[in-house]
């Protein structure tokens, strides 16, 4: 047999071939893509936590579902918020947080805003008054499977007492 020439392969050759190709196979395996993005779910707990003049802090949390069997990394929220229909204020953090496989998650958001923007008198009364005023969320959240990234779109608007 001219093509074979048993000098020349080694069983050890074979082994390592093998081996590497295996571990080929594995690696392609666990760069897959997720199958879904994470959904929004809404926003909870928001509260005015901190007025300094006419500057307000809003905190709040943002929850959202990774439908995937695989975990997530959290990288990224810009999201645009209105209230009454006029832009008050951007939130726009990094993160680095791992978002498990097949579960429920929450991101604390923290925004600043001009109160001036909605009217210092009509925030003061919102605020203290606990009047109900409509805030919309629009922006984006980021996160990335084995090192592919994914973006969620956000377009939320609901009815918040202050």
């Amino acid at each position: 047999m001219w093509w074979f020439n048993p000098g020349t392969v080694s069983v050890k050759g074979l082994f390592m071939n093998k081996v590497t190709t295996v571990v080929i196979l594995l690696l392609l395996a666990a760069c897959t893509r997720p199958e879904e993005a994470p959904q929004f779910r809404g926003i909870e707990n928001i509260a005015i936590s901190k007025i300094t003049g006419t500057n307000a802090v809003l905190k709040a949390e943002a929850i959202f579902f990774n439908p995937n069997d695989v975990k997530m990394k959290l990288r990224k929220v810009d999201i645009d918020i209105s209230l009454e229909g006029k832009k008050i204020g951007v939130i726009n953090q990094e993160f680095t947080t791992r978002v498990p496989a097949l579960s429920e998650f929450r991101v604390p958001l923290n925004a600043s805003f001009d109160m001036t923007e909605i009217g210092l008198l009509n925030g003061i009364i919102s605020i203290l008054g606990g009047k109900k005023v409509a805030v919309h969320y629009k922006g984006f959240v980021k996160v990335s499977v084995h090192g592919y990234p994914a973006t969620v779109p956000i377009d939320f608007e609901e009815e918040v007492r202050m």
